[in-house]
Parts: structure tokens; sequence; C-alpha cells
């Protein structure tokens, strides 16, 4: 039984950093084409392809990492936005001192800071976003 539960949860980890490693790449993939191509602001880009990444990310954790019930839609999708909006904060102001004062690439720096948020990211989803407890009876 102990087995199958450490199975289950490191399957589970592997389907989130899947999904993330897609998103991130997704993610790198618009951010080079705003800035680089389209050369709009690294920042507006970064909030852009932010936008466009979240769903995709909301809806690939749902139904496929973490396997929730349909009717919980609307409430993991506020938490899982809630999550996701702090960390982007915590990413733009990031960016912006490692782009900006550290001289670091904008994507060097974005790269960086997935690696480091990703963790913090999953701990919430897991706990919060997405957390299996059963809804309070009305």
């Amino acid at each position: 039984m102990i087995e199958k539960i450490k199975t289950f949860v490191n399957l589970r980890i592997f389907k989130f950093l899947g999904v993330g490693g897609f998103c991130a790449g997704l993610s790198l993939i618009l951010m080079y084409l705003l800035t680089s191509l389209l050369h709009i602001n690294y920042l507006i880009s970064s909030v852009i392809t932010i936008i466009v990444t979240n769903f995709i990310g909301f809806a690939l954790n749902k139904y496929y990492t973490f396997q929730t019930q349909k009717k919980l839609f609307w409430r993991e999708l506020w938490k899982y936005y809630s999550v996701m909006l702090s960390s982007y904060i915590i990413n733009l102001c990031a960016m912006y001192i490692l782009v900006d004062f550290v001289n670091i690439w904008y994507l060097y720096a974005n790269m960086i800071l997935i690696v480091i948020l990703t963790p913090l990211n999953y701990i919430f989803h897991k706990n919060w976003s997405f957390n299996k407890k059963k809804l309070p009876s009305k």
C-alpha cells in the first residue's frame, strides 16, 4: 500500500513537471517571438505569455495531473489563478531586476525564474488549488 502511494505521488510530480515543461517551452517561444521578432517590450511580452500559457496549464493540470472533478472547475480556476498571479508578480519583479540591473538576457532570466518558482507553484497547487477535500455541505 505504501509503495502504491509513493508511486502515485511521484507520478503526479512528473505529470506536473511535464505540464510545466510544456508551458515553459511554450512561454519561452512566445516570449522570443513577441520580444525579438515583434519588438514588444519584454515585460509586456511576459504578461502576454502568462495569459496565454496560464489557461493551458490550468486545463492540463486539472484534467491530467490532479484529475479533479468537473464540478470543482470554478473553485479550482480562481485558486489556480490566485497562485499564478502571485507567482507572476514575483516573476515580473525579478525579471525586471535580473534584466535591467543584473544585465541577464531576458530569456535566461525567464528560465532561471521558472526553475525557482516551479517547486513553489507545485506545492501551492497540490495543497490548495487542486486539493481534493470535499466541498462543505449546503
